[in-house]
């Protein structure tokens, strides 16, 4: 199974005096004023931003990023475009994180362009469009964004505003990986679980699911624990099969959840003590379940 990189858009802050602040390398950052270089502010709402040697405060980084962004800074339109992307200190606005983000874009700035391929890739604020994705995604990996060569390779693989083509698919997952980016070393290993541009093979995909498992991708995790539960280039293992589902379900993957319960519900695995992971958390084990559906 092949996947996008999503957008991820946290932030993080609280209040403090901008005076004798540090910032992440130990050096004083001066109390700035509207005439102080955009760098120099952009600096300071990134570690409120981040929490980064300042304790977290998200309207104070809004408003030093808006204030650097005024200046034109472009790495400062991004972030504002991502606080208004999930309505952090300020309402969720789509149409302004498209504006600031085109903006930034506009300047090269390659985080900005990956979001744009984002919001083209999956319709968010605008008309989905792959073609218009895919044209940011190449503008941004051009100016060095990993993760859209993750997601260039994905709209090849799915053949999604271009022709289908998995050779091509894997060359870009080939470039994201290298640069140890974990969604393309997940989609490296489904190409040779499949066959999809390679010749089929089990142990190779071992190899880059565990790549991306190492950096705690749960769908990475998911798909080894299916390997040894079929006993697909491994011995067939239904313990080791739980344990890698275990480690995805602990991140929240549903599919993980109910390949745990299949196990459970077929006598492949015990369920003494195993809790039962669902989006709405219950508490009980499925042992519990089980002796619930007898009475």
């Amino acid at each position: 199974m092949i996947f996008n990189t999503l957008l991820i858009l946290a932030v993080v802050s609280t209040s403090v005096d901008s005076t004798d602040v540090r910032d992440a390398d130990g050096y004083e950052i001066s109390e700035l004023t509207s005439q102080s270089p955009p760098t120099e502010i952009y600096k300071l709402g990134l570690a409120y931003y981040e929490g980064d040697s300042v304790p977290e405060d998200d309207a104070k980084a809004f408003e030093l990023f808006q204030k650097a962004a005024d200046q034109g800074y472009a790495p400062a339109k991004h972030y504002l475009g991502v606080m208004y992307y999930d309505g952090i200190a300020v309402e969720q606005n789509y149409q302004k994180t498209l504006k600031l983000f085109q903006e930034a874009a506009n300047q090269e700035d390659a985080n900005a362009q990956y979001g744009l391929g984002i919001m083209y890739d999956n319709g968010i604020g605008v008309n989905q469009n792959h073609e218009k994705a895919m044209e940011w995604y190449l503008l941004a990996a051009g100016n060095g964004s990993f993760d859209a060569q993750n997601n260039i390779g994905t709209l090849y693989y799915f053949g999604k505003g271009v022709t289908q083509d998995y050779d091509e698919a894997l060359k870009w997952y080939q470039k994201a990986a290298e640069q140890n980016i974990a969604l393309a070393q997940f989609n490296i290993g489904g190409l040779y679980e499949n066959g999809y541009s390679v010749s089929q093979d089990y142990d190779e995909s071992l190899k880059w699911y565990t790549k991306a498992a190492e950096q705690n991708l749960d769908l990475a995790q998911l798909a080894i624990g299916g390997l040894y539960q079929n006993g697909n280039g491994v011995t067939q293992d239904y313990d080791t099969a739980f344990e890698w589902y275990k480690k995805a379900a602990d991140q929240g993957n549903q599919e993980a959840s109910n390949r745990i319960g299949r196990l459970v519900m077929n006598d492949k695995i015990d369920d003494t003590g195993i809790t039962i992971y669902s989006t709405q958390e219950t508490g009980l084990t499925l042992g519990d379940l089980e002796d619930s559906l007898g009475e």
